[in-house]
């Protein structure tokens, strides 16, 4: 079966609209390759800031989605793995995009969820705190703690701590890190930061963060410890 014929196929089988479809990466196996490479060395590296280029997100069309994370999401994302999204995404075609583009299941609720996205515009549309995330989300057990979530947050200003941007100063701690790192994060509250602590107390088990603003990425592992200073 020819390209073109079997993206009409995948179409008609998921009920999606192929002409409503935005596009992904360019060079979708490369380029995802790309991409994972740079989330492996952002969890190896916590709290380092890493900005995908704009040659490999040129074009990239996720309704509803930054080009980050939803070049993220195009490299974690298969047919055998499902995500979380909040209704906002799910109605601004951001679920039919993943779809098509992964072939992921985004009808989970976020107890079963290995993955969650959203940003806090849309948590806020639907009367939920994001503090609530950690607790809602599995963290798997001392069995098979790989069976933890990740959580995948966009918010509104992610920099190096000494940048002027309004936000919240996080000191972090933990493997990966030779003393100490720093970044700034706006957007999440202490009640936010509180929660997340709970969960970092349970490890081995636990809830990893991707947080995401733009273009630019950073990972907070569960194995991270972090001290916050309010901006």
């Amino acid at each position: 079966m020819n390209a073109a014929l079997s993206l009409h196929t995948a179409s008609a089988a998921s009920g999606l609209a192929l002409d409503r479809i935005g596009r992904g990466l360019a060079d979708p196996v490369h380029g995802a390759q790309q991409v994972f490479r740079q989330l492996l060395s952002a969890q190896s590296h916590p709290g380092r800031l890493h900005t995908l280029p704009d040659t490999l997100l040129q074009g990239l069309e996720a309704p509803g989605l930054g080009r980050a994370m939803a070049a993220v999401l195009l490299s974690l994302l298969d047919a055998e793995t499902g995500l979380w999204l909040p209704a906002d995404w799910q109605d601004s075609g951001a679920a039919d995009w993943l779809r098509f583009h992964t072939g992921t299941r985004t009808d989970l609720t976020l107890a079963d969820a290995p993955f969650a996205a959203t940003d806090l515009a849309a948590l806020a549309r639907e009367g939920r705190d994001a503090a609530s995330l950690w607790t809602t989300l599995p963290w798997g057990s001392d069995e098979v703690p790989q069976d933890g979530a990740t959580l995948l947050l966009e918010v509104p200003a992610l920099a190096d701590a000494d940048a002027k941007v309004g936000a919240d100063a996080l000191t972090l701690r933990g493997p990966g890190i030779a003393s100490t790192q720093t970044l700034a994060v706006a957007g999440l509250d202490a009640a936010f930061w509180r929660a997340r602590d709970a969960v970092a107390a349970a490890y081995p088990c636990g809830v990893d963060l991707l947080l995401c603003c733009g273009d630019t990425f950073a990972a907070i592992p569960r194995t991270t410890r972090i001290t916050r200073q309010e901006g």
